[in-house]
C-alpha cells in the first residue's frame, strides 16, 4: 500500500511540476513531466519528510518515462526548490547514451542538472569526468577522457583527454585543449577538435610521415557540417622541407542527396622549390607560390536529366605530382568541363564545353559541343532498324606554352546515319547486313607542303681561308584551304552464332556441371575513299582520322561455364579476333594484330583479367596486361603486368598475410623490366586492436633518369597510421595527399 501510494505521489509531484518546467529531465539525465507520457515509479521503501515538502524514495529506485529510465539507490524529491536529487549507483539510459555516476541534481524548474564524478556511455564513446552540468541544450564537462575501447579504465589502448568538452546529444561535441595519448603516453596536442555524433565521417584527421623530397610532415583535416547542407574541411600542413601549407575545401550535398559539390583551394610557399632544379630534377624553374583551385558540381535535374561540371586550376604542371601523388598517378592532367545531359528511352541529349585552363598542357577545347544520338532503335513495326550520332562544336587544338606546333581551329558539324536489317537462318546463323552516310562539315580545312630550306655555314681557317657546308631543313608548312565537307559511305554485315555442349553434370573443382559455349563472328566494313582524306583536315579526335575501309573483322569467343550456387557462372571467357585489309591484300602484311580479351574466374577466391595484341609478322606481344586477384581466408595476392613493346614492362605484386585477426602483413612492389629498374618497393605491418588499427609501413623508391633526360633522386618514406575503428574515416597517420 505504502509502495502504491508513493508512485501517486510522486506522479503528482512530477505533473506539479510540469507547470514550472516544460523540459524537465530533458535530454540527458531527465524525466520529462508533461501528462502526455506517463511516469511510472517503483520503489521498496517510501519516506516523508518537513511536512510532506521532501520525499525520499530507496531501498533501489526505478523511474521510467517512455524511452528514458533513471535507477538509483536513493531518490530524494524536494517540492520547494523543485529539485531531484539521485545519489549512489545512479544509472540513467536514453536512446544510445547510458550515464553512470554517484550523485545527480536536477532543477525541475529550469531544467539544468549537475553531477559529481561522470561516467557515461555516448555512443560510440566512453566517457569519464570530474563533473558534469547540464546547460540548455547541451552539457558540460570538465577534465573529461574518452575513448573507444572497451577495457577497463588505466588499460586503454588510446584515450583523449580535454579540459573542458561540450556534448549536444545524438548530434557533436567539441572539446578544447585536447592531448591523445597512446598506451597512457601523451603524444599528440590539439587545441580544438569537433566530432559529430551522427555522422562519424566527419572530425579530425591528423596523418604524418616522411619522405625523401619533403622531409618529415604532418598534415591535419578537419571536415565539419556548416549547415546541414554544406560542409567545410580544413587542411593545415607542414613539411619540414616545404614549409607550411594550408587548404580549404567547402562540399554541399542536396537534402534530397539531388546535387552535390565542391569548390578546394591548397596554397603553398614552397621553400624548397629550387632544390628540385638545381639537382637537375626538371627542366623549368616554377614560381614558389604554388596552388590549386578546383570546381566540381553534379545535379539531377530530374530522372532524365542532370549537370555535370569539374575545373582545376593550376600554378604549375608539377603540383599535383609533388602534393597529391595519387591523384597524379590516376590522371596526370585534369579536364576541365560542364556539361548537360538528356537521356531519353532511346536518345540521348548533351551540351558540354571543354576549356583547357593550364597553359602547359596539350588539350582540345570544345567551345560549346552539341551532341544528339539515337540508340539502335527499330523503325515502326518494319523488320530494320536504325541508329545515329550527331555533333556539333567549335574545336580548337591548343599546345603548350613554348611548343612549336601552332595551335589551329575549326567549327565541325558531323552527322552519321546507320539502317541495319537484323535476320536469322536456319535457325541459328544470325546475319546483319547494314549501310550508312556519314558527312562532316567543317569551318576550315588545311594542305601541308613541304618547305625545303638550304642553310650555307662558312668556316674559316686559321690560314685566311674558308670551308663552306651546306644542310637542308625540310618542314611542313599549313595552309588554310577553307571550309569543305567530306562524305562517307558505308556497307557492312555481320554474321555470328552460336553454340553450346555439356560436357558433364557432376561436381567439380570449378562448381556443379560443366558446358562449353562457343560464339564464331565477322564483321565486314567496306568505306570508299572519302572526297577529303584526313590530311586534309585538321585533327582533334578520331572522327578526323576516319578514312577508306575494306576490311573482314573476325574472332571467336569461347565460354566455360559452371554453377555455383545455383546460378550460371562464367568460369572462362576468352574473345580472340583479327581483321583482314582487302585494301592490303597485294601487299606483304595483310591481318592486322590478333587481339585477345579473357577473363578467368577459377574460384571464388581466384579472378584473371588478361588483354593484350601480338603481331604475327614481327612474331612478337605488342601489348599485354594482366591483372591477378587471389585470396584466402589468411592471405591474398595480387599481380598486375602491364607490356609495351619496346616502352614498357611494369609488374607489380601486392602480398599480404594475416595469420590472425590481429596482425597483418603487406609487401609491395614495382619493377620496370624495360629499364631494369625497381621503381617502388615497401612494407607494411597492421596491428588490430578492440578500438582501433594501427599500421606501421615504409617505402624506397630508387632515383631514376626522366624521358626528358632529368634525374629523379631517390626518396624514402614512412608512415604511421591509426584508424579508429568506429570513425573509418577519421585516421591518424599516413598522407592522402602526399
Amino acid at each position: 500500500m505504502m509502495k502504491r501510494l508513493g508512485m501517486i505521489v510522486i506522479a503528482l509531484m512530477l505533473a506539479a511540476s510540469a507547470r514550472a518546467a516544460s523540459n524537465p529531465f530533458g535530454m540527458m539525465g531527465g524525466l520529462s513531466s508533461t501528462s502526455a507520457i506517463p511516469v511510472d515509479v517503483n520503489a521498496p521503501t517510501m519516506d516523508f519528510e518537513e511536512g510532506g515538502k521532501k520525499m525520499i524514495a530507496s531501498g533501489g529506485v526505478t523511474v521510467i518515462r517512455g524511452s528514458e529510465k533513471l535507477t538509483a539507490d536513493v531518490i530524494v524529491f524536494d517540492k520547494v526548490t523543485d529539485t531531484a536529487m539521485a545519489s549512489n549507483n545512479v544509472v540513467f539510459t536514453k536512446s544510445n547514451m547510458v550515464w553512470r555516476g554517484d550523485s545527480f541534481i536536477y532543477n525541475l524548474k529550469d531544467g539544468t542538472w549537475k553531477t559529481s564524478d561522470f561516467s557515461a556511455k555516448i555512443d560510440p564513446f566512453v566517457v569519464n569526468s570530474d563533473g558534469a552540468t547540464r546547460v540548455d541544450d547541451h552539457y558540460l564537462l570538465k577534465n573529461a577522457t574518452f575513448t573507444t575501447c572497451t577495457n577497463e579504465p588505466g588499460h586503454y589502448h588510446y584515450s583523449m583527454r580535454c579540459k573542458r568538452m561540450r556534448v549536444y546529444p545524438n548530434d557533436h561535441f567539441v572539446a578544447r585543449h585536447m592531448v591523445i595519448r597512446f598506451g597512457g603516453v601523451p603524444l599528440i596536442y590539439l587545441p580544438y577538435w569537433y566530432c559529430s555524433l551522427g555522422d562519424r565521417t566527419v572530425g579530425t584527421t591528423v596523418q604524418g610521415g616522411y619522405r625523401g623530397r619533403m622531409g618529415a610532415f604532418l598534415l591535419t583535416s578537419t571536415k565539419y557540417w556548416m549547415t546541414p547542407t554544406l560542409q567545410g574541411i580544413t587542411h593545415l600542413d607542414y613539411r619540414t622541407e616545404r614549409g607550411p601549407a594550408i587548404g580549404q575545401e567547402v562540399g554541399w550535398l542536396a537534402l534530397d542527396d539531388m546535387a552535390k559539390g565542391r569548390v578546394y583551394g591548397y596554397y603553398i610557399n614552397d621553400q624548397g622549390v629550387t632544390k628540385d632544379f638545381n639537382e637537375g630534377d626538371r627542366g623549368e624553374v616554377v614560381n614558389a607560390q604554388r596552388y590549386r583551385l578546383s570546381l566540381s558540381h553534379m545535379q539531377t535535374i530530374s530522372p532524365r536529366d542532370y549537370f555535370l561540371s569539374d575545373f582545376t586550376y593550376l600554378s604549375d604542371p608539377y603540383v599535383l605530382e609533388d602534393f597529391f601523388e595519387r591523384e597524379y598517378r590516376n590522371s596526370f592532367q585534369p579536364q576541365n568541363y560542364a556539361m548537360m545531359m538528356h537521356r531519353g528511352d532511346n536518345f540521348s541529349l548533351s551540351l558540354s564545353a571543354y576549356k583547357r585552363l593550364n597553359d602547359f598542357y596539350e588539350g582540345v577545347d570544345r567551345l560549346p559541343e552539341l551532341a544528339a544520338d539515337i540508340q539502335r532503335v527499330q523503325i515502326a513495326d518494319s523488320p530494320f532498324y536504325y541508329e545515329g550520332r550527331n555533333s556539333l562544336g567549335y574545336l580548337q587544338k591548343l599546345y603548350p606554352d613554348g611548343s612549336a606546333s601552332e595551335d589551329y581551329s575549326s567549327a565541325r558539324l558531323d552527322t552519321s546515319h546507320e539502317f541495319f536489317y537484323p535476320t536469322r537462318h536456319f535457325g541459328f546463323l544470325n546475319l546483319t547486313p547494314r549501310t550508312g552516310w556519314r558527312g562532316t562539315y567543317y569551318s576550315d580545312t588545311v594542305q601541308y607542303s613541304a618547305l625545303t630550306q638550304s642553310v650555307v655555314t662558312v668556316t674559316t681557317n686559321g690560314t685566311g681561308g674558308s670551308t663552306s657546308t651546306t644542310s637542308t631543313n625540310i618542314s611542313n608548312v599549313a595552309r588554310s584551304m577553307g571550309s569543305d565537307m567530306r562524305s562517307l559511305l558505308n556497307v557492312g554485315l555481320e554474321t555470328s552464332f552460336r553454340a553450346f555442349k555439356v560436357l558433364n553434370t557432376d561436381e567439380n573443382m570449378f562448381g556443379t556441371g560443366l558446358r562449353h559455349v562457343v560464339e564464331p563472328y565477322t564483321d565486314y566494313t567496306y568505306v570508299p575513299e572519302p572526297n577529303i582524306r584526313p590530311a586534309g583536315l585538321y585533327q582533334f579526335d578520331e572522327i578526323d582520322a576516319l578514312d577508306r575501309r575494306n576490311d573482314l573483322r573476325f574472332g571467336v569467343r569461347n565460354r566455360f561455364q559452371t554453377k555455383r550456387s545455383k546460378q550460371v557462372s562464367d568460369i572462362m571467357d576468352l574473345d580472340v579476333y583479327t581483321t583482314y585489309s582487302f585494301e592490303e591484300a597485294n601487299q606483304d602484311e595483310p591481318f592486322s594484330n590478333i587481339g585477345l580479351r579473357s577473363e578467368f574466374n577459377l574460384a571464388n577466391w581466384c579472378q584473371i583479367y588478361m588483354d593484350g595484341d601480338y603481331d604475327i609478322y614481327k612474331s612478337q606481344l605488342n601489348a599485354f596486361n594482366t591483372q591477378a586477384r587471389f585470396r584466402q581466408d589468411s592471405w591474398r595476392l595480387v599481380i598486375e603486368q602491364r607490356y609495351l613493346v619496346d616502352q614498357s614492362s611494369l609488374l607489380i605484386t601486392d602480398l599480404g598475410f594475416a595469420p590472425n585477426k590481429r596482425w597483418d602483413f603487406g609487401v609491395y612492389d614495382r619493377m620496370e623490366f624495360q629499364t631494369s629498374r625497381l621503381e617502388e618497393q615497401g612494407i607494411t605491418i597492421a596491428r588490430t586492436y578492440d578500438c582501433m588499427v594501427v599500421t606501421w609501413g615504409a617505402s624506397y623508391l630508387p632515383a631514376y633518369t626522366r624521358d626528358d633526360g632529368s634525374q629523379r633522386e631517390a626518396d624514402y618514406r614512412f608512415m604511421f597510421q591509426i584508424w579508429f575503428s568506429a570513425f573509418p574515416n577519421v585516421k591518424l597517420g599516413s598522407s592522402r595527399r602526399d
